[in-house]
């Protein structure tokens, strides 16, 4: 018996070893999107789920990183913060600081943004005073708002009700909501949706949206190789998108992993990830890679 007990001990020690060294490692999974919409390339580092983790000081591997892909335009579909945290509003400002210096960002939020500036006075007013500081900074808060990049790229934003984040239920979108809340599709426009829950995928092809972007999940944090994801923020089993590319009624949605971890700082294969998209135009179509195929994983310590 102390010999099992003994074996679950060094068991217990290794894995909080080996998950500490984990969280603080992430890798770069590339993705390729064609369109004959799009004029020109475009690379998309997207930034999810964040929430205030710095991976080196001042984010100095993570900043490094984004810079090395040499992205056109950098877009965070939600929670660069943890709530009323106030530590990580500080961190996540300072990551922003020094991103808006390698390419413009574009921003929207996801269940922790929304939950501050629908709470208590005072956590909306903590909440104003980061989201100003970002505004200050030449940053694009895309909240049920569409930003043309040029003639043939367009980005927006979509904040769903803060209901959408129920635990333990699934809550369908109001009826008409992202009809009657977002600017209507251009169509001859390609365009990017910052959309934090993936859950609702299907609502997001549906409205037009040609590449969707999300997080939320965080993949599950505990995944299962060969299966997916065991279980989603809101304790939904198994959940359907959970992590990396979709094709959702011929509309292409990629979901991210995220970057950080709260609560629950639990990695179990799936490790933090920032996703690079290149948005390939019609020039570049022949003889690429086909829309939706994968690029590789690089990891970084």
């Amino acid at each position: 018996m102390k010999q099992i007990l003994f074996g679950l001990l060094i068991f217990l020690l290794l894995y909080l070893i080996w998950q500490y060294l984990e969280l603080k490692k992430f890798s770069i999974t590339h993705y390729a999107v064609s369109s004959e919409k799009v004029k020109k390339d475009y690379t998309v580092a997207v930034i999810a789920d964040l929430h205030g983790f710095t991976y080196g000081k001042n984010n100095r591997r993570l900043i490094q990183a984004v810079s090395d892909v040499k992205p056109d335009l950098i877009c965070i579909p939600g929670d660069m913060i943890v709530g009323q945290k106030e530590k990580s509003h500080r961190a996540s400002l300072r990551s922003l600081a020094q991103l808006r210096q390698i390419a413009p960002i574009y921003y929207s939020y996801g269940n922790h943004e929304s939950r501050m500036h629908q709470s208590t006075p005072k956590n909306r007013a903590l909440f104003r005073d980061y989201e100003k500081q970002v505004e200050e900074m030449g940053i694009h808060i895309l909240n049920q708002k569409m930003a043309a990049w040029d003639d043939s790229l367009c980005i927006s934003g979509l904040e769903i009700p803060i209901s959408c984040y129920k635990k333990g239920k699934a809550v369908p979108l109001p009826e008409g909501f992202i009809r009657d809340n977002m600017p209507q599709v251009p169509k001859e426009s390609f365009q990017i949706l910052l959309a934090h829950n993936p859950y609702y995928a299907k609502d997001y092809a549906a409205w037009g949206a040609d590449l969707t972007l999300c997080g939320h999940y965080h993949g599950g944090l505990v995944r299962i190789p060969g299966v997916g994801s065991l279980i989603s923020p809101q304790f939904e089993w198994f959940p359907k998108y959970d992590a990396g590319q979709f094709t959702v009624d011929g509309r292409q949605i990629i979901v991210s992993r995220g970057m950080g971890t709260h609560t629950f700082h639990i990695r179990i294969f799936n490790r933090a990830e920032l996703v690079v998209v290149h948005v390939r135009g019609a020039e570049s179509m022949p003889g690429r890679s086909r829309p939706g195929q994968d690029g590789k994983k690089r990891f970084t310590s």
